[in-house]
């Protein structure tokens, strides 16, 4: 049973004997603050700067943690529920990680599908910590023909590809594919045709990540098109929470806030002129 308490999500299942939190490795503080607002989750949120794309992973495995969710500041979530539902299935099966495959499910990424994509992702870190000491970066740099039993062909439905270097996570992440129980999540092109709308184990759509999030602030069509899908994200999440229509507004459009707000102020003046 799931309900809706002043905006915090409350779940039928007792958190409080493990340590989670939730994690963005962070280049933009702008994009970070519009992104937090969009969390309802019952976790600290702990922002990383300054860190590699690999390190940030090492730097979550060394935490003092149980479990962590990694959502990338770029990933604006409207379905807060759809992540607690997954982190409950997460836990009670043991996975080490779930995250969406960064080759053949959506166009935006047709690299290999062994590695989840660090936009989001939930990390069993007790478990990655007690086998971290395993991995041997010189075995996952070249790929070789037995990795492919764990491909998740169930997902695929794009171009994909299996180079172990194309980022420099790759190899860890291909690593855990060979190593530990992974849960490879589906999503769906998003209609600006660059966006990706990922779904939760029960294929319920959760959040929207834009890509691109080192073009905020400097390409104007990137800029326009991620606060777009930014505002599409907080009307979803309108429509499933109680948060008022005058909060939305503000946090999407703060031109359009303040021309309202003169509007009413116009009128106010007009109806104290009349008496």
């Amino acid at each position: 049973m799931l309900e809706n308490t002043a905006n915090r999500i409350v779940i039928n299942m007792d958190f409080s004997d493990l340590k989670i939190i939730v994690a963005t490795r962070s280049m933009s503080d702008r994009l970070y603050k519009l992104s937090q607002l969009m969390l309802d989750l019952p976790f600290q949120s702990v922002q990383f700067k300054n860190t590699s794309a690999d390190g940030y992973i090492y730097e979550l495995i060394n935490l003092d943690v149980d479990y962590v969710i990694n959502i990338d500041e770029d990933a604006f979530v409207f379905d807060n529920e759809a992540i607690l539902i997954l982190l409950k299935h997460c836990i009670e099966n043991d996975y080490y990680a779930c995250g969406l495959p960064d080759g053949g499910v959506i166009t935006t990424r047709q690299h290999n599908p062994l590695v989840l994509n660090p936009f989001f992702n939930i990390f069993n870190i007790r478990i990655l910590k007690n086998e971290f000491h395993n991995y041997k970066i010189e075995n996952y740099i070249v790929h070789r023909k037995e990795f492919e039993k764990y491909t998740p062909y169930h997902l695929m439905k794009t171009k994909y590809t299996y180079d172990n270097m194309f980022e420099p996570f790759y190899p860890f992440f291909v690593w855990l594919s060979q190593s530990g129980k992974i849960l490879y999540l589906n999503a769906e092109n998003h209609k600006d045709k660059i966006s990706t709308l990922l779904k939760n184990h029960e294929a319920k759509p959760f959040l929207i990540h834009t890509w691109y999030a080192r073009r905020y602030g400097n390409d104007i069509l990137h800029t326009l098109r991620i606060n777009k899908a930014i505002k599409e994200a907080m009307i979803l999440k309108l429509k499933k929470s109680k948060m008022s229509f005058v909060k939305i507004l503000f946090m999407t459009d703060h031109v359009f806030f303040i021309v309202i707000l003169k509007k009413i102020r116009l009128k106010i003046k007009k109806m104290l002129k009349m008496k």
